[in-house]
């Protein structure tokens, strides 16, 4: 068990400065100039060279990746040109709000899906069965935008169940409770794809093991149809359910971009997407760093779950 987590956690470091690489030369490929925009369309010449040598943009790109690799390596991202802050502090604030509101999300989609998926495996080609696909398919086809607006339209301005923007109430030290509010409406909206993702494979993956020979010796043994799909299907149906549950960790942390943006939630996905507005590239290449660690690490995990699950995974390596 040691030596296969071993392995995997050395395959983490080619991994990681693969993709330092990739989201460096992404960044700075991309069209726009941060000196520009810091100093506005009507700087001088002299002093866009002034401000281009200040932030080390004139050295060449290998240069450049070495700075910020060694930097990053230390702690240090580098100072926001948009924001004047030292950026390693403000992502890893910003994070906790993200992973706030991912957390929700993964909760609300995981008890949901897996507990439909279970139910329509069971209650497979029924009416429970069919209304559980439509469900799903409705879920993954309705863009999360829309969706947003929507749970804002009639929970927050029409019922007003739900506060609609923020954390907490302006002007208030915030409170458990109002968190809690506040987070309901985008963990929802956030979390009703990869819950009709859970839903679906966590029936196939039930439906396929209730059609295996133990199952139906079990059933042939006395056991009813439901306790044998819960006791004996499901356990080997795991596998691919931890495989979709560690993708949808994935989707959340990252595709929360838009619902941060629509619920005005103070997280990672906002200042990404204000920061690449402003071309603020410390900014830029902290948070994605940030992102693709957490990426890097939910697989791992996932990979150290596997031999816990089936122990034929360690056997293999």
């Amino acid at each position: 068990m040691a030596q296969f987590l071993i392995r995997r956690f050395l395959l983490l470091i080619p991994v990681m400065f693969g993709v330092t690489v990739l989201i460096f030369l992404a960044l700075h490929l991309a069209p726009g100039n941060p000196a520009q925009l810091l100093l506005g369309p009507m700087a001088t010449p002299s002093q866009l060279h002034a401000i281009t040598v200040q932030l080390g943009l004139n050295q060449p790109w290998p240069v450049q990746y070495s700075k910020w690799v060694i930097d990053l390596l230390r702690g240090n991202m580098g100072q926001s040109i948009q924001l004047h802050e030292a950026v390693t502090p403000l992502v890893f604030a910003k994070l906790k709000n993200t992973l706030i509101l991912a957390s929700g999300a993964f909760v609300l989609s995981s008890v949901v899906g897996i507990s439909v998926g279970v139910i329509a495996g069971i209650k497979e080609n029924s009416w429970i069965d069919v209304m559980a696909n439509v469900a799903s398919f409705t879920g993954l086809s309705v863009p999360v935008f829309w969706l947003g607006l929507v749970a804002i339209l009639i929970f927050g301005l029409k019922l007003h169940w739900f506060p609609v923007t923020g954390m907490y109430a302006l002007g208030t030290s915030g409170s458990l409770g109002q968190l809690l509010s506040h987070l309901v409406l985008p963990a929802a909206t956030l979390a009703v794809a990869p819950g009709a993702v859970i839903a679906q494979l966590t029936r196939v993956a039930i439906i396929e093991e209730r059609h295996q020979l133990y199952v139906r010796t079990a059933i042939a043994k006395g056991l009813s149809v439901n306790k044998a799909a819960v006791r004996h299907a499901l356990r080997n149906a795991w596998i691919p359910i931890v495989t979709t549950l560690g993708l949808e960790v994935n989707y959340l942390i990252g595709g929360d971009v838009l619902v941060e943006n629509i619920f005005n939630w103070p997280g990672i996905g906002q200042l990404l997407v204000q920061s690449v507005l402003a071309r603020d590239y410390p900014t830029i290449l902290g948070a994605s760093v940030v992102l693709a660690t957490i990426f890097v690490l939910v697989n791992f995990a996932i990979d150290a779950v596997y031999p816990l699950i089936d122990p034929r995974v360690k056997a293999n390596g």
